[in-house]
């Protein structure tokens, strides 16, 4: 009867590791596949029809060259080419006629002639900040080019989000605008986020249009994408009320194409494109037949250099990603990642051979090696999600390493998992594991703006613990068995810390955040199977027992 019962046990074992490993398998393949869904996008053959000419689709488009690792606006020493800009510039001129930009050094001063070469119009950014020189340096330099290319620069944008990023006060900001507004052959305005414009409306009498940046995605409070473009034009007429009689331009609009959910706010290309889709549509004409709203999409191609100081979403707002490549699609189907067969395939492949690497390590036992081919194989197929994940969000070497050192832990925990021969290493692998985890969410929970919902990192090593707390491995006695879940006091403090943090980022972020619920309770799983007091089982024979233990 004994031996009968503990057939029984072992057998629920497989089955119930076999469950907790199945759905860790369902969940990163299910992610794959659902970056293959088709969306069809929001009335394409109205957006069709209002765009009567590809360069009228887009009012304008935001312009910055820093799309290659060797060009950004931190390293003084490098330069865009006027070649380079023309290339640029051909390309965009399959969405719009206009361009704006934001400052004049490391080659950009060249825009304008080679939008006159092209036949568009140009925004003219003039980069302000703490250096009241170098800031009329850039001011001389904006209208001598204004001047010199009439007809192509339009508009003097003199100064982008000053007032946002603390560099100069409002009345300072007024006497620059003035001063540049006696100078220039064409209208002179200031950008800067829409609040701060509604906090500063002396500002208005400096500037002869108003220009306000209207970022759904981004607002303190933020907007679900089906609702974006009704939340731009809302704003737009509440700025109009506050500033009547004055022109107001909207100066960046867009939507992330990666990135992390805040609130109901999800980042993706095809909420990208569906953002895009409707604004087109619906900023054409009001009931006047008037144009509803006069825009600038941000931006022309995704900036590598944002994610430092923004996290992934700053890097993919493009409609060109850095390699040039269109992503915003405007009618017809789109779908999150073309190439997602690809990280599907691959995660398949990982499954494959993680399950015949980790074959070998569970010992001559049909069970043994049942556990350890379930654990390869959820480890080996979440690798392709890690690696893409870490492509979007590790910014620095230390972070590209960190990223490395949690794949390695969770490696190490997920493997501890197995019987006999990683006993040593078991509780050591759980605490690393979980002191790395807590430390995640506390610096999420702190700090949460800019910062991803790793659960990418934890998802196998959870399904591993949670297996073995609750299915094995066992310790067999002579005639009986009992579960081995030794629980340190520090893996109690760690465990308990991890579930306080997850319910805090959960109870932060709101439950139309389905990432951080996703992400809350992989935590709290890994805080229950690592924290819970051991749980002991045993036969009825167990007393009887007489014989030294060994591991199942």
């Amino acid at each position: 009867m004994p031996r009968l019962f503990n057939a029984l046990h072992m057998r629920s074992k497989f089955w119930l590791a076999l469950l907790i490993h199945g759905v860790g398998l369902c969940v990163v393949l299910g992610w794959w596949g659902a970056r293959g869904l088709a969306f069809s996008l929001v009335d394409p053959e109205k957006v069709a029809q209002s765009a009567t000419a590809a360069t009228t689709l887009l009012p304008c488009v935001s312009y910055a060259p820093f799309r290659h690792p060797d060009i950004n606006p931190f390293n003084p020493a490098s330069t865009v080419t006027p070649a380079q800009i023309e290339a640029d510039l051909r390309q965009l001129q399959a969405y719009t006629g206009c361009v704006r930009t934001y400052g004049l050094s490391q080659g950009l001063d060249a825009v304008p002639a080679v939008a006159a070469k092209l036949g568009m119009r140009v925004k003219l950014g003039v980069w302000l900040a703490r250096d009241a020189a170098q800031n009329q340096t850039e001011i001389d330099r904006g209208i001598a080019l204004a001047r010199q290319y009439p007809g192509v620069v339009d508009l003097l944008v003199v100064g982008n989000e000053v007032l946002l990023r603390r560099e100069l006060t409002a009345e300072a900001l007024g006497k620059v605008l003035e001063h540049a507004r006696k100078q220039s052959p064409v209208p002179v305005t200031y950008a800067d986020v829409w609040e701060f414009w509604l906090r500063n409306p002396a500002l208005a009498k400096h500037v002869d249009v108003v220009t306000v940046h209207i970022l759904p995605y981004w607002e303190d409070n933020p907007v679900a994408v089906e609702d974006a473009v009704a939340h731009v034009l809302a704003v737009t007429d509440q700025v109009k009320q506050a500033f009547a009689g004055q022109p107001v331009w909207v100066g960046e609009t867009g939507w992330p194409a990666a990135g992390r959910q805040r609130a109901g706010a999800v980042p993706g290309r095809v909420n990208q494109s569906r953002f895009f889709s409707e604004l087109v549509q619906k900023s054409r004409t009001n009931k006047m037949g008037e144009a509803a709203l006069d825009y600038n999409a941000i931006e022309a191609f995704d900036q590598p250099w944002k994610r430092a100081f923004e996290g992934a979403m700053g890097g993919y707002w493009g409609l060109f990603d850095q390699h040039g490549q269109a992503r915003v699609a405007f009618t017809g189907e789109v779908v999150e990642d073309a190439r997602w067969w690809r990280g599907g395939v691959g995660a398949l492949l990982g499954a494959v051979l993680g399950a015949l690497f980790f074959a070998g390590l569970g010992a001559r036992s049909g069970v043994r090696a049942a556990v350890a081919i379930l654990v390869g194989a959820t480890l080996g197929a979440v690798l392709p999600v890690q690696w893409l994940m870490s492509q979007q969000w590790d910014r620095t070497p230390w972070e590209q390493g960190s990223s490395i050192l949690l794949g390695v832990i969770g490696a190490a925990a997920a493997l501890a998992t197995l019987p006999r021969n990683f006993l040593r290493i078991k509780q050591a692998a759980r605490i690393a594991l979980l002191f790395a985890a807590a430390t995640a969410a506390l610096v999420l929970l702190l700090d949460s703006r800019y910062r991803p919902f790793a659960w990418w990192w934890f998802l196998a090593p959870t399904a591993a613990l949670l297996a073995a707390r609750f299915g094995g491995p066992a310790v067999a006695l002579q005639g009986g068995f009992k579960v081995a879940h030794q629980r340190s006091p520090e893996e109690r403090l760690l465990a308990a810390v991890l579930a306080a943090c997850a319910v805090g980022i959960a109870m932060a972020e709101g439950w139309r955040n389905a990432q951080a619920l996703s992400y809350c309770a992989v935590l709290l799983v890994l805080a229950g199977a690592c924290g819970l007091r051991e749980r002991t089982n045993t036969s009825a024979a167990i007393s009887a027992a007489g014989a030294p233990s060994s591991v199942v």
